[in-house]
């Protein structure tokens, strides 16, 4: 069964340094929940504690003073605060070329 994942310091190479630009928000997710995907259940915490020190800027401080406890929590903390949002007229709106 071990043969199905890869350890831990394996899935942390897919997830890289993150600075909270939001050019970069969607490529840091999907890259943590591959990372996520391919270990073994058991060892999300452990991995989430490293994802989480992949983190930078202004964000990791409100992460800190938050009860973010894993991976699912965080990842909707960085789509609710950092990606951009659009409202239902923007996308009602016919496209002006």
């Amino acid at each position: 069964m071990n043969g199905n994942f890869v350890s831990v310091g394996k899935a942390l190479k897919l997830v890289p340094y993150f600075k909270c630009n939001k050019q970069e928000i969607l490529a840091f997710i999907g890259n943590a929940n591959m990372a996520i995907a391919v270990i073994q259940p058991i060892q999300d915490c452990v991995l989430y504690n490293f994802v989480l020190t992949r983190v930078s800027g202004e964000p990791l401080t409100v992460i800190c003073h938050t009860n973010l406890d894993n991976w699912a929590e965080l990842k909707e903390f960085l789509k609710n605060s950092d990606i951009e949002k659009r409202t239902l007229d923007y996308y009602a709106s016919p496209i002006k070329l």
